[in-house]
């Protein structure tokens, strides 16, 4: 889907190619009221993947890219993620990871300030995907994940902002 925009408004969520727009959903984000709209583009036209630049308690930098709030990486674009703290992971909020093509290998979680364990049902359904699983804090993870993206493995992340920076 080389050029494709991923738009999320308060309204809709479509994927626009340069030919047609495709209305997927229609979430509702906090990070979103008050403004008009937040466009989500594929990181890289090159089948690279995004990388983690920066972090902060609002954010993140994303291939030279902010976004706000908790994101999820994908091989090859990213998307703002519907989760403000650990308890709201469920393996209904990772679902998008296990419907991808080419599978990822290696879901990286970051969990905010702090390293805490993951409900095991998260870990249990996405290893049944094929999918290993590794929680961490938010710092580690953004390097795991650059880390292991550079490598040029399969890898997705799912990240949620840490509430200070050191």
């Amino acid at each position: 889907m080389a050029g494709a925009l991923l738009r999320w408004t308060s309204r809709t969520f479509a994927i626009r190619t340069p030919r047609h727009t495709r209305t997927i959903a229609t979430p509702s984000n906090p990070f979103l009221e008050g403004s008009s709209r937040t466009v989500i583009e594929t990181a890289s036209y090159d089948g690279t993947h995004p990388l983690v630049h920066a972090y902060s308690p609002v954010g993140f930098t994303i291939s030279s890219r902010r976004v706000f709030g908790p994101v999820c990486l994908l091989p090859n674009c990213f998307m703002q993620w519907k989760v403000m703290r650990k308890e709201d992971i469920t393996p209904e909020s990772l679902v998008i990871y296990p419907l991808l093509y080419p599978k990822i290998e290696v879901l990286i979680i970051g969990l905010g300030d702090r390293v805490s364990r993951l409900d095991p049902s998260i870990k249990e359904r996405l290893l049944a995907e094929g999918i290993a699983v590794d929680a961490m804090d938010t710092p580690n993870a953004c390097s795991t994940y650059n880390y292991i993206a550079t490598e040029g493995r399969k890898v997705g992340a799912a990240l949620i902002p840490v509430t200070k920076v050191l």
